[in-house]
């Protein structure tokens, strides 16, 4: 499976994700435009130094990669593995913690049919090595105390492995000890495609916390048992604000996932009076990139 990454807001950004694809970000009207690395960003050795299981189908790569300086949570990477005979493929993925010197951590997604995710996902292994060259990408990103957010609230919307940039943009802000209002909407096909069950859970325990965040978990094909909500497609009562917000619109809503999950949480924002200057998105599809 190959997937493209775009960030909108509505706006686009292209490059990738965690599944095989390119990552597009889009202006407020929409415009899309290819999102190419910087100049002066060069490829780097990377040596894989961790591994972590987040689902049956994915695990996230810490890299040990020095000179790495930092990046912003939201941002991506291109990995490129290289064969003993010369053939190299190249993939960009979101990268999956906040900045840490000289490492870099993504999570892939298997895509059976896919070039480069099965050796990520499943074969490579400690002190094994790659090239990245990042960090890409400058709209789909949220720094804690950013000004044009203010005091909030924000809301995150993802679909399947889109959940990984969202992921980063929390642990910052818990990192930082932002107390921003925010709530995740992760949908997902059932429980065992869950990413970072723990870590949510945790993080959902007492909303009192500095770092804390609400998660709603949107199960579109399979429940858990006691799970108070029917397996459906992310409808406008999921999106809905918590009680103790103290606006009735997030004042940023960043939507991550494939295409088609994209376009329908689009909609939906807009349908409850979302205005598109106030929406990022980052998307991925076939496009020969994985994610």
């Amino acid at each position: 499976m190959t997937d493209t990454n775009t960030t909108e807001g509505t706006n686009t950004t292209e490059g990738t994700n965690t599944t095989e694809g390119t990552n597009t970000t889009e202006g407020p009207a929409g415009s899309s435009v290819e999102a190419t690395p910087p100049a002066g960003n060069h490829w780097r050795k990377a040596t894989l130094i961790g591994v972590r299981s987040q689902s049956w189908h994915s695990r996230t790569l810490a890299l040990h990669v020095p000179g790495w300086a930092g990046h912003l949570p939201g941002q991506h990477v291109d990995v490129r593995l290289t064969a003993p005979d010369g053939y190299s493929a190249q993939r960009s993925y979101s990268l999956a913690e906040p900045a840490t010197p000289n490492r870099v951590a993504v999570t892939v997604d298997l895509l059976p049919h896919g070039e480069v995710s099965p050796y990520l996902a499943e074969i490579m292994e400690i002190g094994d090595e790659l090239d990245v060259r990042g960090p890409i990408g400058g709209w789909f990103v949220w720094e804690p105390g950013d000004p044009s957010i203010g005091d909030g609230p924000v809301l995150l919307i993802a679909g399947g492995s889109g959940v990984v940039p969202l992921v980063t943009m929390l642990r910052a802000r818990k990192r930082a000890g932002d107390s921003t209002p925010t709530m995740l909407v992760y949908s997902l096909r059932g429980p065992r495609d869950l990413m970072y069950g723990p870590e949510l859970e945790e993080m959902s325990a007492d909303l009192s916390t500095p770092g804390s965040a609400d998660v709603r978990l949107v199960y579109t094909r399979k429940v858990p048992d006691g799970h108070p909500r029917p397996a459906s497609h992310l409808a406008t009562e999921d999106i809905q604000p918590p009680s103790a917000w103290p606006e009735p619109l997030a004042a940023r809503v960043y939507v991550c996932g494939p295409s088609g999950f994209v376009d329908h949480a689009t909609g939906l924002l807009r349908r409850v009076g979302y205005p598109d200057d106030r929406i990022r998105t980052e998307r991925f599809g076939p496009t020969g990139v994985e994610r």
